[in-house]
């Protein structure tokens, strides 16, 4: 099963700041300044990727941990090279990546939870 997040989905998802999320595109891995379903913002991304760009998401996971290879498109929405950060949309995201980011959601919550 492959999820499709349209445009008019993009700004349904509440984004969070914990836990990070590590992705990994491009020959390169990035930790997340926040995240959700429908897309993140990165932090310390260097790359050569433009607004309007898209490009796949090989691997997720925690930050410094095990990374899980996925299969998501995604479309470059902006980049602050100044601040090293690239914020990002997700379009389709695969089974394994659904299920490490319901994971991550359940992680959240029991982050609110227990204050």
């Amino acid at each position: 099963m492959t999820t499709d997040y349209g445009e008019q989905d993009r700004r349904r998802h509440e984004r969070g700041t914990v836990p990070i999320l590590s992705v990994q595109f491009d020959g390169q891995t990035c930790d997340t300044v926040n995240w959700s379903f429908g897309g993140f913002m990165t932090d310390g991304y260097g790359g050569v990727l433009t607004p309007g760009a898209l490009f796949t998401i090989e691997a997720i996971g925690s930050a410094g941990d095990n990374m899980v290879p996925v299969e998501i498109r995604a479309r470059v929405v902006r980049v602050k090279p100044e601040d090293r950060q690239l914020v990002v949309s997700l379009l389709t995201v695969d089974d394994r990546a659904y299920d490490v980011l319901q994971e991550f959601m359940t992680q959240r919550m029991e982050m609110l939870r227990d204050g």
